[in-house]
């Protein structure tokens, strides 16, 4: 099974899930971005887009970095 198939019992894999948090960390707080600003709310728009990516690059952090043993050699 590749990356991005998924199983009936488990759900999508891991990379699929990876691959959905970074894309939609990016690409929703960027159309909100667009649409605030487009609005007339620039301001609000860059705080979202802001909070959003900080909030998708804290999520991976805490998934899929932190468990990580990064530990150099003895």
């Amino acid at each position: 099974m590749s990356g991005h198939e998924t199983d009936a019992a488990t759900g999508p894999s891991e990379k699929a899930k990876f691959a959905l948090v970074l894309s939609s960390g990016v690409v929703f707080p960027g159309l909100a971005n667009y649409a605030l600003g487009t609005a007339g709310y620039s301001t609000l728009g860059s705080l979202v887009w802001v909070f959003g990516y900080f909030g998708a690059v804290l999520l991976i952090w805490y998934i899929w970095v932190r468990p990580l043993d990064l530990t150099g050699a003895a």
